[in-house]
């Protein structure tokens, strides 16, 4: 017979795990794009959002028109966990905890105050951390008619059917990081607008039916075009699709669509815009993940290995909400990681566009190399009679780089190297050594320097490949530079490994 258990109510301290919770590492923007998520959902076609204009009254609002929300269901949204955000959702649901709006809330503010008007009914509820820190519990403001009436942006809601008001007041964090609350979330607004355009960019499309209006005080958001669909020099390569498996057994597609984007020379001034910036237009290619049409996380290759031509390669995978669980979406929705299931075909997608990249860099050549079968860290690469130098990418010591740094660093890393390959100085090289006056001789010290770094890979290897042995991995390092110019240090490699 099965042992009765002995249950006992244990329930959080409500000031302690709230300031866990406002420490989840939103951004204003993050935060902002989460509580227009809501508005979606609740298939609001226009969006308005008011920074402050006067420093005696700061506040942010975010302001929809859709369904709007009874005083129960505002109640229970307002809950932390919300049971509306539960197992059963709509397939074009952008909510997935029942989290958001109050942990992105509360990333910024102390007060969160939530009016909505449903069948001609307006009720409002606040969660004020001042009075959960004073009483110590779960506490939260019924508002009557008057505090109704107190709330900025409340008449937003007299013209509309029915409709919903986020506004977010007292910004403890930014008061502690800057001094000077107005001008800090002025300044921040610029930045707020860019981020909506660009993860909004594919509902706020003028050609879509479902085409959402989002104004940032009184400024229409225009979509940018990450893929620059519609330049002439864009390539869109042929798109497919994968099924996948969700938590409960069902199929579900998930569908590629890889571009390869025009030449930086070939880009207009409105090109640079629309693609989100010169900066990025090089740093944020790779994946860009959509979750119903919403950008989730782009500019990354999720550390698989590239080529330095990849850098105009991007790729949509639009994958739907039943695969959440799957695709490991984070509560802020800004991470997500490839399942080992598909990635695989999705590396297939990759190298497609990959190949089209390549073909397109005309200048690129053959790489001619002296031994087949050494590994370089400069390539020498021959087009038409001429010669170019580029820093091997694909070189095992690069290896130990890759796996040490993330896709963002690896970006800007590429073009620090581009600047270096462009700028070698060939002419200075060539009269140094015209006259004998370069130092070609590795010194002990540079030799103990390739040992150490020798040892420093062979075990890297192996921490990859745990089947690989120690004489094989030093076997397969001493085909490439430097160490293979000191094949005496092999001895001592397997020595200290």
């Amino acid at each position: 017979m099965k042992k009765q258990l002995k249950l006992e109510k244990n329930d959080p301290t409500a000031d302690v795990l709230t300031k866990s919770i406002r420490c989840m590492g939103y951004s204003m923007e993050a935060a902002i794009a989460d509580i227009i998520d809501n508005s979606i959902s609740a298939k609001a076609n226009e969006i308005e959002i008011k920074f402050p204009v006067d420093p005696n009254e700061i506040y942010i609002a975010i302001c929809d028109n859709g369904c709007g929300m009874s005083k129960s269901e505002l109640f229970d949204a307002m809950k932390y966990g919300s049971a509306l955000k539960g197992d059963v959702r709509d397939e074009d649901d952008l909510g997935r905890f029942g989290m958001g709006l109050k942990s992105a809330s509360h990333s910024q503010c102390r007060r969160l105050s939530v009016i909505s008007k449903k069948e001609g009914k307006v009720s409002a509820y606040i969660w004020d951390l001042d009075v959960v820190e004073e009483k110590k519990g779960w506490l939260i403001i019924d508002c009557d008619d008057e505090q109704i009436s107190e709330i900025p942006c409340v008449e937003y809601l007299d013209k509309k059917k029915s409709g919903t008001v986020v506004v977010w007041q007292d910004f403890d964090f930014i008061r502690k990081e800057s001094g000077e609350e107005y001008g800090e979330i002025v300044r921040r607004q610029d930045d707020v607008g860019n981020y909506l355009s660009l993860i909004f960019h594919r509902f706020l499309r003028r050609e879509k039916k479902s085409r959402v209006s989002i104004k940032l005080n009184n400024f229409s958001l225009e979509p940018l075009d990450p893929f620059l669909e519609n330049h002439p020099k864009s390539t869109k390569r042929k798109s497919s699709s994968i099924p996948v498996k969700d938590a409960n057994g069902v199929e579900r597609m998930i569908f590629i669509q890889p571009y390869v984007l025009p030449f930086q020379k070939d880009l207009s001034k409105e090109d640079e815009k629309l693609s989100g910036g010169i900066e990025n237009y090089r740093t944020k290619q790779g994946f860009y993940i959509y979750r119903n049409e919403r950008l989730i996380i782009y500019g990354t290759w999720f550390n698989r290995r590239r080529d330095e031509l990849t850098k105009y390669a991007r790729i949509q995978v639009d994958i739907p909400n039943t695969l959440d669980d799957v695709w490991g979406i984070d509560i802020k929705k800004q991470n997500a990681k490839i399942p080992a299931s598909i990635r695989q075909r999705l590396t297939r997608a990759v190298d497609d566009v990959m190949d089209a990249s390549v073909k397109r860099q005309n200048y690129r050549g053959r790489i001619a190399k002296v031994d087949e079968d050494l590994d370089y860290v400069w390539n020498r690469t021959e087009n038409r009679g001429q010669y170019s130098y580029s820093i091997n990418r694909q070189s095992r010591i690069f290896e130990l780089l890759e796996n040490h740094i993330d896709d963002e660093a690896r970006s800007y890393l590429d073009m620090v190297l581009d600047e270096i390959e462009k700028n070698v100085p060939f002419h200075q090289i060539y009269l140094d050594k015209s006259k004998n006056a370069v130092n070609e001789e590795d010194d002990e010290e540079r030799i103990a320097e390739i040992l150490n770094k020798a040892k420093m890979m062979v075990n890297f290897a192996m921490s990859l490949n745990s089947k690989q042995t120690k004489e094989a991995a030093v076997e397969e390092l001493f085909k490439s530079e430097p160490y293979c110019k000191h094949l005496e240090l092999k001895e001592k490699v397997l020595e200290v490994c």
